[in-house]
């Protein structure tokens, strides 16, 4: 039988599996809908969500195995859905170490350093492999409210909600990232994202929050997010080039406007995909 062939005759008993995990852990906090499955790890989620962090997962995945440099990042195995409802991925488990936090960080930071480096594909505009929307923290529930179609159309967006902002921040600066250069980001810095296996190769494990993104907001990320991305940021940066970093004015101004945005009632502040006003039609 061939693998493709095992797996699909699997997909009946993953199904089961995985709803019977949901039924048991829906009401526990932080639940997550992945579990083991044999010698397997298996995600799944509704496949309007889902599909592009599976063809992001699947498109690192190929690039890691290639290079000695890279983190290790579970290979996919098989992808299936329920008819567009929900989707199922079982991946290659990767057992991790016990290491401390400090190991841990400078880990995340040699993984995070391999993503710096990985351009992205010519399909990406912003986001995610597979057409999925951008995932930040700036943004109202860490997802962008748009299919922005550029960089421009992204700025001058975060500028319509500075222009807002200035109602209580008067001296609040314009965000300039139409010209940046797009970063492999783990939007989502947490420790339970990362991990070491048993030869010292950092892993990487989560992959909904992953994507590309302007560098401000990669740094954003890295320097104004969790106290673990700020401990990863100081494998990455030197003492004089962190201090330099988080002065950026974007990141001052993204600060003021995430706040603005997360109250936001439509976080989309009646613009299109290109970042101008709607009109009636």
């Amino acid at each position: 039988m061939s693998s493709s062939m095992k797996f699909a005759a699997l997909e009946p008993a993953i199904v089961c599996a995985c709803a019977q995990h949901e039924r048991e852990n829906e009401n526990v906090r932080n639940y997550r809908h992945c579990l083991l499955f044999g010698q397997y790890f298996v995600k799944f989620g509704a496949y309007s969500s889902f599909y592009s962090e599976v063809m992001t997962l699947s498109y690192l995945a190929d690039l890691a195995k290639t290079e000695a440099t890279a983190p290790r990042v579970p290979q996919v195995h098989h992808f299936f859905h329920n008819n567009g409802g929900m989707a199922y991925v079982v991946m290659e488990y990767i057992c991790l170490a016990q290491v401390s936090a400090e190991t841990l960080a400078a880990k995340a930071a040699q993984a995070v350093r391999w993503m710096h480096g990985v351009p992205a594909p010519h399909d990406v505009v912003l986001g995610p492999k597979g057409n999925g929307r951008a995932r930040h923290v700036v943004f109202k529930n860490c997802k962008a409210p748009l299919d922005f179609v550029s960089l421009g159309a992204l700025e001058r967006y975060f500028n319509k909600a500075v222009a807002k902002a200035r109602h209580r921040s008067p001296t609040i600066a314009d965000i300039s990232i139409a010209k940046e250069r797009l970063v492999l980001t783990q939007s989502d810095m947490n420790t339970s994202n990362f991990g070491v296996d048993a030869a010292g190769r950092p892993v990487v494990l989560d992959f909904g929050e992953i994507g590309w993104l302007p560098e401000s907001l990669d740094l954003y990320t890295l320097l104004r997010t969790t106290a673990f991305a700020r401990k990863v940021a100081e494998h990455l940066f030197g003492p004089d080039e962190a201090t330099s970093l988080c002065s950026h004015p974007n990141l001052a101004s993204m600060s003021e406007i995430r706040a603005l945005l997360a109250m936001a009632a439509r976080p989309n502040l009646n613009l299109d995909n290109n970042g101008y006003e709607r009109t009636s039609s």
